[in-house]
């Protein structure tokens, strides 16, 4: 308790310090540039906690060009500084504590600053009296871990935390009126200090009386009484809690009914009554909202999304929310004609050809008493897409899930249950290197329409100090997933799937952030033919390389992946023919097949633009993955991205400040060849077939002249190796990935 008191006490003097000043670190001619800052003989507080009190500050990157940024020293804020050292330590108790600074020319127009601090020894507590907590149980239990004790040093400011935290304490287990008054007599020469706290608890009192004042405006109220009431989760009779009346005003601002809501004691109340009457003074809001959105994105091309909102679509205000997304606007059918308005990635992703979509209809409840298990429940369709891997279809589909079924759990959480009947396309290859499924009979059965339903928990911690451009704290993001035939999914479509997401922001000096993020996710699934069941949806594997991931692969295509060529060679042994490709054969398509492991790790500092920096940060960044098969053998076996090597990508890009979030544009650079994998040639339609052949380089798939009718060549059945490996071009311009995204894009 001590140490974060002390720790939370010293960042607040520290963020009070440095504004208060009036501070010209910039360099003019003639100022000596402060190259380095150092503090030495300081055993209490870290150097790191130094620097952020003085205003002084040394330049950044100074060597760099673009990114660096010189500081020099400006005489009237180092005194300062000193003044501002020395009431920090006395503060903390070390009264005899003395600052000297040292210059160091390091060449000329060039210095190094030294703080040196004699901290001397502290005051310390030689008693510590807490009076009054004999009044009640509960007092004696808002005093406990008190944050100052006998032999300790006398810390003001952990005095004054420790009886502000009493005193709210005491307002929350039902005394309104409490207070706690603090007295202490001190030694200069003995260095001790006698403390003593009281508390004046006052009368402890309930809630009486709870009356509503609704504005509607146009006198023809939307919101009943109970609905309000019911938000709130006040009753007379409850004792009196400071906090409880701030979780009720937030409970109906989250309702989304009103634009004001203010909770206050009846003013005429006398003072030290055991009955306090509460006024619930609220204005409705507009019933109605709608929203719309039109961008356009490197994958999606042009892009519109629209939501329309009924705040009051059910007696106690449930929210009725209409959601529709649509993409691929420009190349995906109905919606193709403007084709060249699309980037060259989207244009050779032949499931960008058909339109993408997604529409919904939720009914939620948008609070209930203690903000625990809030449920919704939500009807969809959609036809999304992953690129060149899959296209899922959706006609129908639904989802009932509850926010924070846990509560015990302390963090935001989420358990939903979802069913969907969809089917799956993909290239004929994809589904012969992942499912097994070589064959027409085989393919068809695994995308006709097959039900899949999920059972799925997630929880998401938030603590990043600015949602848009976070500078400080970290987010996690976890979440298990898990389909079988137990509750109600169909036998093809069984798996258990677990990912995990973390993000760290530290603000370095200058401006600077660094920001660190690490994913990693499993996916388990069984089975050897697809009506043996077990398989993992192709939407249900993982995938890397993109924006998100590792930026110096294209999206979807770090680890496994097939290709198709658009021709092959016919090699005749022995009287066996045989269709091989070799390393020259075009490649006309990567098809990425996903995975059933993953980690990825990123590292990426950002800093200020010398022009405009408000508005552009330059970014640098080393972006390190692996996507694999774990477990796997033959077939699937061939699809292993050459061992367990983790692919290391370096770039920059920058970052454009929007009200939406970061505009991120990217370069990353990737060095690698090209994986090997299975090569297939899709035959045109023969005779009502299209047959899909193994032209990896060196199989062993023997291939039958053609049969009779018009009927296509037939070829063996088995493995198809992973011997093909694409040529690349060469240059350092190949080499290079460009992507955009909006957004924080981990």
């Amino acid at each position: 308790m001590r140490p974060l008191v002390h720790l939370l006490f010293a960042l607040a003097t520290l963020s009070v310090a440095r504004p208060a000043a009036a501070q010209d670190l910039s360099c003019d001619r003639g100022d000596r540039e402060v190259r380095a800052l150092r503090f030495a003989g300081n055993r209490e507080y870290a150097a790191v906690a130094l620097a952020a009190t003085v205003a002084t500050t040394p330049s950044s990157f100074a060597g760099l060009p673009v990114i660096g940024e010189r500081r020099c020293l400006d005489p009237v804020e180092i005194s300062r500084d000193v003044q501002r050292l020395e009431t920090l330590y006395r503060r903390r108790g070390f009264l005899d504590v003395k600052v000297d600074t040292t210059v160091t020319t390091v060449k000329p127009g060039v210095i190094e600053i030294t703080f040196t601090i004699r901290e001397g020894e502290p005051m310390r507590i030689t008693s510590l009296a807490l009076r009054g907590l004999e009044i009640n149980p509960d007092v004696r239990d808002a005093a406990q871990d008190f944050p100052l004790a006998v032999g300790g040093v006398f810390d003001r400011g952990a005095l004054e935390a420790g009886r502000d935290t009493l005193v709210r304490r005491l307002r929350n287990k039902g005394w309104p009126q409490a207070e706690a008054l603090v007295a202490y007599t001190t030694n200069t020469v003995l260095r001790t200090a006698d403390v003593e706290v009281s508390v004046v608890p006052g009368v402890r009192a309930k809630l009486g009386r709870i009356a509503l004042e609704v504005d509607a405006g146009d006198d023809n109220r939307r919101v009943s009484d109970a609905t309000v009431r019911r938000a709130m989760a006040l009753k007379t009779g409850d004792w009196y809690s400071a906090r409880a009346i701030i979780d009720a005003q937030r409970n109906l601002y989250q309702t989304d009914a009103f634009q004001r809501v203010d909770l206050q004691p009846d003013s005429i109340q006398p003072t030290g009554d055991s009955i306090v009457n509460l006024v619930v003074r609220l204005v409705e809001g507009d019933r109605w909202a709608a929203r719309g959105g039109l961008g356009w994105a490197t994958l999606d091309c042009f892009r519109m999304q629209g939501s329309l909102t009924d705040r009051d679509f059910l007696p106690f205000a449930q929210r009725l929310e209409l959601t529709g997304r649509v993409s691929k606007i420009g190349i995906g059918d109905p919606l193709d004609g403007a084709p060249n308005l699309c980037q060259g990635q989207a244009r050779s992703d032949p499931y960008s050809r058909t339109l993408n979509y997604y529409t919904s209809m939720t009914v939620r409840q948008p609070v209930r008493a203690n903000q625990a298990r809030v449920p919704s429940l939500t009807l969809f369709s959609s036809t999304l897409s992953e690129y060149k891997a899959f296209l899922r279809r959706t006609p129908i589909g639904g989802a009932l899930s509850v926010t924070d079924p846990f509560p015990i759990a302390r963090v935001p959480s989420t358990l939903s249950y979802q069913v969907e009947l969809g089917r799956t396309e993909a290239e004929p290859a994809f589904f012969c290197a992942v499912f097994n499924a070589c064959d027409n009979e085989s393919r068809t059965f695994l995308q006709r329409n097959n039900r899949l339903a999920a059972l799925e928990y997630s929880i998401v911690r938030e603590r990043a100090n600015d949602l848009l451009r976070p500078t400080g704290g970290s987010t996690v993001r976890l979440n298990v997933r898990h389909a079988s035939t137990l509750i109600g999914s169909d036998r093809s479509q069984q798996f258990n799937r677990g990912t995990g997401d973390v993000s760290w922001y530290r603000k370095l000096r200058g401006g600077a952030t660094l920001v660190t993020h690490l994913r990693g996710g499993v996916v388990y699934g069984g089975g050897t033919t697809p009506r043996t069941g077990g398989f993992i949806p192709p939407q249900e594997r993982l995938y890397a390389g993109g924006p998100t991931t590792v930026r110096g692969f294209r999206q979807n295509e770090l680890g496994p992946a097939v290709y198709i060529v658009s021709r092959y060679d016919t090699d005749t042994i022995n009287g066996q023919i045989f269709y091989r490709a070799d390393s020259n054969s075009v490649t006309e398509r990567v098809v990425p097949t996903g995975g059933n492991t993953l980690i990825v790790g990123n590292l990426e500092a950002q800093f200020p633009s010398p022009i405009a920096p408000r508005l552009l940060q330059i970014a640098v960044f080393a972006d390190a993955g692996k996507l694999w098969n774990r477990g796997t053998t033959s077939r699937a076996a061939s699809l292993s991205d050459e061992g367990p090597s983790v692919k290391i990508t370096p770039g920059m890009g920058i970052r454009i400040a929007s009200p939406f979030g970061a505009i991120r544009v990217d370069l990353g650079y990737n060095g690698y060849r090209l994986p090997a994998g299975a090569a297939y040639y899709n035959a045109p339609l023969q005779a009502g077939v299209a047959p899909l052949y193994c032209v990896s380089p060196g199989n062993g798939l023997s291939v039958s002249a053609s049969g009779t009718n018009g009927a296509p060549p037939e070829q063996e059945a088995g493995g198809c190796p992973n011997s093909f490996r694409p040529t690349r071009g060469d240059g350092f311009l190949r080499r290079l990935n460009p992507s955009i995204w909006i957004g924080q894009a981990f």
